[in-house]
């Protein structure tokens, strides 16, 4: 890629996320990221449809980067292998905490963990193919995702690595109990 175009990408994506601190999604025109990426508005629509598509583009390379950085999944088939998974998942969530608030906040603060738990069902089903078409794995990767995410997020003042300590420990008793 050219390193022109790079560094016009760079800018706009930049412009995007430092207006997307102070405004909700439907609030930010092609006008303003423009004047502040400093490129013509002809420039941005070379590289994207419209704010959507580019706010779209933003999600699924942090929903990637969140995803790529938990541990690899190799057997999941003791305690202690499904606490250091659930530690790495949770972990992987916080370290993009910002970016996390940055991008689905406002009106789109649930999109972000829809996504993310169809990408992680994704992730875990091309690892163990066989429980893909189980609805009780289904319901219980749904509910432990959106749990532990939904209870980061109404305890944030709390200490992080309590936090993913309770959850990991909760998620470990519920599925003693789904597997008992």
């Amino acid at each position: 890629m050219d390193l022109r175009v790079k560094r016009t990408t760079k800018n706009i994506k930049e412009a995007f996320l430092e207006l997307r601190k102070k405004k909700n999604l439907d609030k930010i025109s092609v006008k303003e990221l423009s004047e502040l990426a400093m490129i013509n508005k002809a420039t941005f629509y070379l590289h994207y449809r419209d704010i959507y598509e580019l706010s779209d583009q933003l999600e699924n390379e942090l929903i990637d980067r969140i995803i790529a950085e938990i541990k690899p999944i190799a057997i999941l088939n003791t305690k202690d292998s499904f606490r250091a998974f659930f530690r790495s998942l949770s972990m992987a969530i916080i370290n993009n905490e910002e970016d996390i608030h940055i991008l689905f906040s406002g009106y789109e603060t649930n999109r972000f963990i829809d996504r993310f738990e169809a990408r992680l069902k994704r992730f875990v089903f091309s690892a163990y193919p066989n429980i893909r078409n189980n609805s009780e794995n289904n319901i219980f990767i749904s509910f432990i995702v959106q749990g532990s995410f939904h209870a980061y997020m109404q305890n944030n003042k709390i200490d992080k690595s309590t936090i993913v300590d309770r959850t990991t420990d909760l998620t470990l008793k519920l599925a003693e109990e789904f597997t008992a």
